[in-house]
């Protein structure tokens, strides 16, 4: 099993290899359906890390942001 460390610079890497995907396909002039699901997978990603490297913040602001 990795650290949390190991496992969140994985995510991060993973979310900067979605957007990097994501302008790539801006362009090359690919579908929007493209474009957005890599957006998506690069913000799943990023918001996946920082809940692991700091959980009391991202849940901090979450909840700020139902209010």
């Amino acid at each position: 099993m990795m650290s949390v460390d190991t496992d969140a610079r994985y995510l991060f890497r993973r979310a900067k290899e979605e957007a990097a995907k994501a302008e790539a396909a801006v362009k090359r002039s690919a579908s929007s359906q493209e474009v957005a699901a890599h957006r998506e997978l690069a913000l799943r990603y990023k918001v996946r890390a920082l809940a692991m490297s700091c959980p009391d913040q991202v849940l901090h602001d979450a909840m700020e942001r139902e209010s």
